[in-house]
Order: structure tokens, then C-alpha cells, then sequence
């Protein structure tokens, strides 16, 4: 799965079915709506990945989309791809939240409760 922002342009590294240096099609379906963008990048290797460049105007933050890459009529990549403009970087800790933004935690470590 890849996980992209929801503006500007996406640079993907992917190893693919076949090695494409060149013009490629490039199709981003929305899972919730079924809309389908198509991009045709210029792909070209970058060591043992092919990797492209595409700008696909604003996606839809938190939504699930599926790529599929082609080289003519043929599918040379599928993958499923994640949309959020989140800080997400598991080294540092940094998760995914569905709450982010909405649900605070309180740290005081007491246990008085205040009823409304």
C-alpha cells in the first residue's frame, strides 16, 4: 500500500511486471465513488525500481484509491493506495489516527471526573 497527500505531485518508486522507460498509463480509481483519474507520466529507472511522477489534482483526505499502471494495454502494476495529508513515519511513532484533531487525552493522572 502506498500512502500519498491529497495535493500536489506523487513521486512512486514501484517494481513492475516489466520495465518500462517511457510513456505509461496511469489510472486512480476512488473506492467510495468509483471515479477514476488518468495521468500518462513519463516512467524511467532508478535502480531496480521504475519509478514516475504524477500530479493528479485534490484527492479526497482519508480515502482509498487503486492504481494500476500500464504500459499500453497492459497492467505492468496494481496497488492499493491511501490518501492523507497526516505526518505518518513509523520510525518516530508517528501513526495513522482516525481522531486526529477530534479526541484529546488527559494526562493528570487523578481521578476526579467533573459531571456536566
Amino acid at each position: 500500500m502506498k500512502i500519498i497527500g491529497t495535493n500536489g505531485d506523487k513521486t512512486f518508486k514501484v517494481i513492475p511486471r516489466q520495465f518500462v522507460s517511457g510513456a505509461i498509463t496511469i489510472n486512480l480509481t476512488s473506492e467510495s465513488t468509483g471515479a477514476t483519474i488518468n495521468k500518462t507520466p513519463t516512467a524511467s529507472a532508478d535502480g531496480n525500481y521504475m519509478s514516475f511522477v504524477a500530479a493528479f489534482g485534490t484527492l479526497t483526505e482519508g480515502d482509498f484509491y487503486m492504481l494500476e499502471v500500464k504500459n499500453g494495454a497492459a497492467v505492468i502494476y496494481k496497488d492499493k493506495v491511501f490518501c492523507t495529508d497526516q505526518t505518518i513515519n513509523q520510525a518516530n511513532n508517528d501513526y495513522y489516527s482516525v481522531n486526529d484533531g477530534e479526541y484529546t487525552t488527559e494526562n493528570s493522572f487523578d481521578n476526579d471526573y467533573i459531571i456536566l
